[in-house]
């Protein structure tokens, strides 16, 4: 089985700094990742690789496959990375909605690639979808609020409308960038506790960015810890003691157990769950 996500010796630099340093990792498919570490040790900058957002130095030797299929090589896109972009969901720290179109609406974007030019152009969606986009809602606790303005909602509430979106895309993969990081105490539990349950009942991969350990620790299984532009950790996130958590990020940090990961449940692909 191929992984999820293959980097191989990613280098990046914006001028004259050297921001990725030969970063070379793996995700397999059905895992949660966190990927950690201070402000300005490149992890914001490693995930937009991952969609093609932004390109590796041009003539070096760095490669990046999603889904088994190569999204850039040597500091150039793949010609189908289009088709690629499709089987893979964004969560922005922004959330990127459309604060004028109802909730149900933002969420039926998502399913745009799939469905026609004419019909993507003039909004139109069928029933079918529109049941699918319901489903995605209930899934993440919205179902009642789908024909609210995307401005009437809480900021926690706007994020898992943007999973929504992304489970409405089919996306195989999602990326979520800091997703939690304007969000309250409350806010936040509910938006982990949504990304985990979708990997968890769906079997999807999820790569989330966090400056908060304690959420990092609790909600997955693995830490990617970067430091400088280089990988620091890569292991088990019950691995990442006080001791090294201080030695990370440069400062004096307890060193808690995490919490109990949840088992593992057989992937659904259709999407049929029952709501919380």
């Amino acid at each position: 089985m191929m992984p999820a996500i293959q980097i191989t010796n990613l280098q990046k630099s914006f001028g004259e700094a050297r921001v990725l340093k030969s970063i070379s990792l793996h995700v397999e498919e059905g895992e949660m990742v966190a990927l950690i570490g201070s402000s300005g040790s490149g992890k914001s900058t490693l995930m937009r690789h991952l969609s093609c957002l932004t390109l590796a130095d041009k003539g070096s030797d760095s490669e990046i496959e999603v889904l088994g299929t190569p999204v850039q090589s040597k500091g150039k896109a793949s010609k189908d990375i289009r088709r690629t972009r499709a089987r893979v969901g964004n969560v922005f720290q922004q959330f990127n909605l459309v604060n004028r179109l109802s909730v149900l609406t933002n969420v039926l974007i998502g399913g745009l690639s799939r469905v026609p030019v004419w019909r993507s152009m003039l909004g139109w969606f069928t029933r079918e979808e529109k049941q699918e986009a319901l489903k995605a809602l209930e899934l993440v606790g919205l179902r009642e609020h789908a024909l609210k303005r995307a401005s009437e909602l809480s900021g926690g509430q706007q994020q898992r409308v943007a999973i929504a979106r992304a489970l409405m895309q089919k996306a195989e993969i999602i990326l979520a960038d800091e997703p939690i990081a304007s969000l309250d105490p409350e806010s936040s539990r509910l938006v982990m506790e949504t990304l985990e349950r979708i990997n968890r009942e769906l079997g999807i991969t999820v790569v989330v960015t966090l400056h908060q350990v304690d959420y990092a620790q609790k909600y997955c299984r693995r830490a990617i810890a970067l430091q400088g532009g280089e990988i620091f950790f890569d292991g088990p996130i019950t691995a990442l003691d006080g001791q090294m958590l201080s030695r990370l990020y440069g400062t004096q940090m307890g060193s808690e157990p995490a919490s109990e990961p949840v088992a593992d449940s057989t992937p659904n692909p259709a999407y049929e769950l029952k709501p919380a």
